[in-house]
């Protein structure tokens, strides 16, 4: 029952994208609405205001000074607007100013006369006296600054309220003869239609704006829906891959965008997975190869020293034959667990500075006995002094497996030789032996687990092919690296690259006794 409101809590990214578009289509939609507003009611009103002066202009050009007397002509006919019913008043005439309500001309003219789309005038002289005005001027109260303003020199705009509360716009300018000042006009008109155009417009947008937002919430999911087919594709192709056949790979588009790079690294995934795969099978096989040969020995061995009873002297050597194949049964599932260790990052090391000359020398010296019984001759050349920060015991492990191989694939009479070089960065361990060599083919392969280069390189030796590559992870362990020359018949060099800790005193490299 949950499972609905799970989905609207927990919608997919079609649907966040859609409603991240139609969140950000929506602000700038009232983003675009607000300002096309406030412009277009800027722009009207300057339009208005603008319209106000050129009608007081007309009006002006319309008056005349003779013999001190001011003459207004015809204003019905300079203005379009000025509704041609209402007649110019002449305020000198008492009876001009109070229109006859039993007059039949008087009452048509002040019943179609409409203040919302008519201009209004007025005309005063220098004094203040009114000389001319319509007739719907007579119930605006104006400040009296809308007169001394222009008789001051000054234009006067602004907006007042008629008798019933309907704002008018009103522009007084002055009336000049030669320069002179001889009076005020002042020109008003309702701002009705104007309001109402901008009523208009904010209409327009409020039932534009819910069209747009849901064609635009429409349009996200379509497009989104577009975008991701190619992923949509992808997927139901990654499903269809499972671990048993990992050798297909999913489409790569030819658009250079990022479905084609997701597409890439997807198929670089699965390669790596499918090398993974392919080393892991191989590791198990081999591994489960190399634990069966000394468990078959011992159970062989034992079975015949059963079912044959011998002497004391026959038993003791089977009983030697066990524990050899037991040690080295021992030594191969110690090295199988430290690497499994290894791949899972539980293996901790103990980092400290440590002279890698002197650890060389050590580790030549407990070989001694080894070689010797192999008739190898091991020695040592050129232990310079180098300190690296890194584990020792692990350090050891690394000298030891390098030295054991190539020990092990050498011949009696060869010789294996170590040495600590340092720059001003790197410590180098060299170790080089005149063995049986390999191959260049091998070399690329001889750090994987179980891998022989030749087929001589078998448990014959004693070898398990896990040292190297157990050595290989300690010395990236130790942010070093390896890597090893060889060539058939001439012998073998494995060198080891460790970061250097610090500038090491020049001491007297140890000498083997």
């Amino acid at each position: 029952m949950f499972k609905p409101l799970r989905k609207l809590t927990r919608p997919g990214i079609r649907v966040q994208l859609t409603l991240w578009y139609s969140l950000v289509s929506a602000v700038l939609i009232v983003i675009f609405g607000i300002a096309f507003y406030t412009s277009s009611a800027q722009l009207l009103a300057k339009s208005f205001d603008t319209t106000l002066q050129l009608r007081a202009q007309q009006v002006a050009e319309g008056v005349t000074v003779k013999n001190g007397k001011m003459i207004v002509d015809d204003v019905v006919n300079e203005l379009p607007e000025l509704d041609s019913s209402a007649a110019l008043i002449d305020a000198t005439d008492d009876d001009n100013l109070t229109p006859d309500p039993d007059s039949k001309d008087s009452t048509s003219n002040l019943n179609v006369f409409y203040p919302d789309r008519s201009i209004m005038v007025r005309i005063f002289d220098t004094h203040g006296g009114m000389i001319y005005s319509t007739a719907t001027f007579n119930k605006i109260v104006v400040p009296s600054a809308s007169i001394q303003q222009p008789l001051a020199g000054h234009p006067w705009p602004g907006t007042v309220m008629n008798s019933s509360m309907q704002p008018i716009r009103l522009y007084s300018t002055m009336l000049t003869d030669k320069h002179h000042v001889v009076g005020v006009v002042q020109i008003g008109q309702s701002l009705a239609k104007l309001n109402a155009n901008l009523q208009n417009i904010l209409i327009g947008l409020l039932i534009v704006t819910p069209f747009a937002l849901l064609l635009s919430a429409f349009g996200s999911y379509w497009l989104a829906g577009r975008a991701f087919r190619p992923i949509h594709r992808l997927a139901l192709t990654a499903r269809e891959i499972g671990a048993k056949d990992l050798s297909q790979r999913v489409p790569v588009p030819q658009p250079e965008d990022e479905v084609r790079e997701l597409s890439v690294i997807f198929n670089q995934m699965i390669g790596r997975l499918e090398h993974a795969f392919a080393q892991q099978r191989r590791f198990v096989a081999d591994a489960s190869h190399e634990l069966r040969t000394p468990v078959a020995v011992i159970r062989s061995m034992t079975e015949l020293a059963v079912s044959q009873p011998s002497d004391a002297e026959d038993t003791l050597l089977v009983l030697h034959e066990v524990n050899s194949e037991s040690e080295r049964l021992g030594r191969l599932i110690s090295d199988l667990l430290a690497l499994a260790r290894a791949d899972e990052g539980q293996v901790k090391l103990d980092f400290e500075p440590v002279r890698l000359d002197l650890l060389t020398a050590d580790v030549v010296s407990s070989l001694e006995v080894l070689a010797g019984e192999r008739k190898v001759v091991l020695r040592t050349a050129d232990l310079n002094p180098a300190t690296v920060l890194g584990d020792a015991a692990r350090l050891i492990q690394i000298i030891m497996s390098l030295v054991d191989n190539a020990l092990t694939y050498t011949n009696a009479g060869g010789t294996v030789t170590l040495s600590v070089k340092a720059t001003a960065s790197d410590a180098y361990l060299i170790v080089r032996d005149t063995g049986i060599g390999m191959a260049k083919s091998d070399i690329a392969h001889i750090f994987e687990r179980f891998y022989r280069a030749d087929p001589a390189r078998s448990k014959a030796v004693g070898g398990s092919g896990l040292g190297l590559s157990i050595a290989d992870w300690l010395v990236h362990a130790h942010d070093g690296a390896i890597s090893v020359e060889s060539e058939l018949n001439k012998g073998s060099t494995f060198t080891v690259m460790l970061p250097l800790l610090s500038q090491t005193p020049l001491l007297p490299s140890p000498q083997l006794k």
